[in-house]
């Protein structure tokens, strides 16, 4: 029995590595084959599906990317904290407006 061409597979990019600036660029492509009025029903659910598969990767990346940098900027800030008293040596006695705390 045939695959029914509407339903959307869970995998959101093929197993090759895809990576996230492939896909951004799959998807362009993609959304350029919808534009054409001409396109086979056929083709236009083969399109969408994969549209959706891609949509997803760049949504897992992200959110993936995302947590990796809130773990690397919590880790700065517990080295940065912990190396210091107040956790603010590297800027002693200039105020957070630049004004260095002396009288003009």
């Amino acid at each position: 029995m045939a695959a029914d061409p509407t339903e959307i597979p869970d995998s959101p990019a093929p197993a090759s590595g895809l990576r996230y600036g492939e896909a951004l660029e799959e998807l362009e492509e993609l959304l350029d084959d919808l534009e054409d009025a001409d396109i086979d029903v056929d083709r236009l659910a083969e399109r969408v599906a994969r549209g959706v598969q891609l949509v997803r990767f760049c949504r897992e990346r992200l959110a993936v990317v995302t947590a990796d940098v809130d773990q690397v900027v919590a880790d700065l800030l517990v080295i940065d904290g912990g190396d210091s008293d107040d956790g603010d040596d590297d800027h002693a006695g200039v105020d957070h407006d630049g004004d260095d705390g002396a009288d003009e």
